[in-house]
C-alpha cells in the first residue's frame, strides 16, 4: 500500500485567509524560515492509533489557524503537513522527507515509530521531533516522547468494574501477554479491581502469540469465555481483538443490568462500534492535545505521562460503599509518582498552544 500524503495547508498572518499550498517533496519550497511548520507522520491506520492520528492532528490545525504572536516569534505564520505510511518500511522515508523539506517540528506515532524517530533526531540534531507513544531509551535534546501509562487507565477502569460487577466476576481481554500495552492495560486493570474490593474475581484473557494476530474473531470468542466463566463486566482495550470482544458483549443484551457491561479503550467506541453503546460502562482515550499546559512548565521532562478517562456511569450502577465515578475523575485513584527527566530545546514550543 503506498504512501499517502496530506497536502501542507499555510497561515498567514492572523488578520488574513488560510491558503494550502502544493503536496511537501524533498525539493518543495511550501516551507518559510518566516513560518512555523509543523509535519506528522501517522501510525499505519488501524484500531489502536486511529484517535491518536485524529486528535494530534486536530491539535495541529488548530495551531495553523491560531498562529503564533509575530511580535514574540518573529514567525508570520503556521502551516502544517501529513503523512501515512502505507507500511513500516517507508516511514523513514516519510520523516526523512519531511526533515529535507525544512520543517521546523516533525511528530511521529506509534511505538513502531520509535527506533526510527530517534534514529532521525540523531541524523538532524537541527530538526526538533516529538514522537507520542513511544517509550524513550535515550535521552537526546532535539526530541520530546510522550507516554500514556496504560496501567493507570487499567487501575480507574478496574476500580470501576469492581463497583459495578454484581457477579462478583470482571474480565479483561487482551492482544498479547508480553507486549507493553497489554501488560499495562492488565496489571492496572487487575490492581484497579483488588484496590476496591480485593474478593472481585478478575479473569485475564491474553492471546496466545503462536495462533496468528488477535482479531474480531478471537476477541468475540475470548468474550464468550469471559461471560460463560460469570463475568458481567468486561474490558476490553485490545486494538486488534477489542471491537469483536464489545460485539460480543453487547450482543448479550443490556438492559437494567440483566445483562453484561463492557469497557473500551484507544477509540471511542460508543461512536465506532455503535451496537456495543447497549453495554458500555466507559472507556479510556489518549489525548496528546492536552498536554500542552504541561510542556510549558519550567523544566519540563522528556517523558510526559498523562492519560485522559472519559469515565461516566449512571449512579445507580455505583454502589454505597465505594467512591463515586466523580471521585475516579478527579484522581483518587491515580497511582503515585511523576515525570523525571529534563527537556532541552523548542520542541513543541507551539505544537500543544492552548
Amino acid at each position: 500500500m503506498p504512501a499517502t500524503t496530506t497536502a501542507p495547508a499555510t497561515t498567514t498572518a492572523p488578520a488574513s485567509t488560510p491558503t494550502t499550498t502544493t503536496a511537501p517533496a524533498t525539493t518543495s519550497a511550501w516551507t518559510s524560515p518566516s513560518t512555523w511548520d509543523m509535519c506528522l507522520v501517522t501510525a499505519p491506520e488501524s484500531r489502536r492509533y486511529e484517535w491518536l492520528n485524529h486528535s494530534t492532528w486536530m491539535a495541529l490545525e488548530r495551531q495553523r489557524r491560531e498562529p503564533p504572536d509575530t511580535a514574540t516569534t518573529g514567525w508570520t505564520g503556521a502551516t502544517t503537513a501529513s503523512a501515512t505510511p502505507g507500511d513500516s518500511d517507508d516511514a523513514a522515508a516519510l520523516v526523512d522527507d519531511f526533515v529535507e523539506a525544512r520543517c521546523d517540528l516533525v511528530v511521529t506515532i506509534g511505538s513502531e515509530m520509535g527506533a526510527t524517530t530517534a534514529a532521525a533526531a540523531r541524523h538532524h540534531p537541527e530538526v526538533d521531533l516529538i514522537g507520542i507513544d513511544q517509550h524513550p531509551e535515550e535521552d537526546l535534546p532535539n526530541l520530546a516522547r510522550l507516554v500514556f501509562p496504560e496501567d493507570h487507565a487499567g487501575f480507574l477502569v478496574g476500580a470501576l468494574a469492581a463497583s459495578a460487577t454484581v457477579t462478583g466476576v470482571v474480565a479483561v481481554i487482551l492482544d498479547s501477554d508480553s507486549e507493553s500495552a497489554s501488560i499495562g492495560y492488565g496489571t492496572g486493570f487487575a490492581k484497579g479491581v483488588a484496590h476496591l474490593d480485593p474478593d472481585v474475581t478478575v479473569l485475564s484473557i491474553a492471546h496466545p502469540g503462536d495462533e496468528g494476530e488477535p482479531d474480531e474473531s478471537w476477541g468475540a470468542a475470548a468474550a464468550q469465555q469471559a461471560l460463560g466463566g460469570g463475568a458481567d463486566v468486561v474490558f476490553a482495550p485490545g486494538s486488534g481483538s477489542g471491537s469483536g470482544a464489545l460485539l460480543e458483549v453487547a450482543g448479550t443484551g443490556h438492559e437494567a443490568r440483566n445483562g453484561a457491561l463492557c469497557i473500551g479503550a484507544e477509540v471511542d467506541d460508543f461512536l465506532q462500534v455503535l451496537q456495543a453503546r447497549r453495554c458500555m460502562l466507559t472507556g479510556v482515550h489518549k489525548l496528546p492535545n492536552e498536554f500542552r499546559d504541561w510542556y510549558w512548565m519550567q523544566g519540563r521532562p522528556v517523558v510526559i505521562k498523562r492519560y485522559e478517562d472519559a469515565l461516566d456511569v449512571p449512579a445507580d450502577y455505583e454502589r454505597g460503599h465505594v467512591h463515586s465515578t466523580l471521585g475516579l475523575i478527579a484522581g483518587e485513584f491515580r497511582l503515585g509518582g511523576s515525570p523525571s527527566g529534563r527537556h532541552v530545546g523548542p520542541v513543541g514550543r507551539h505544537f500543544f498552544n492552548a
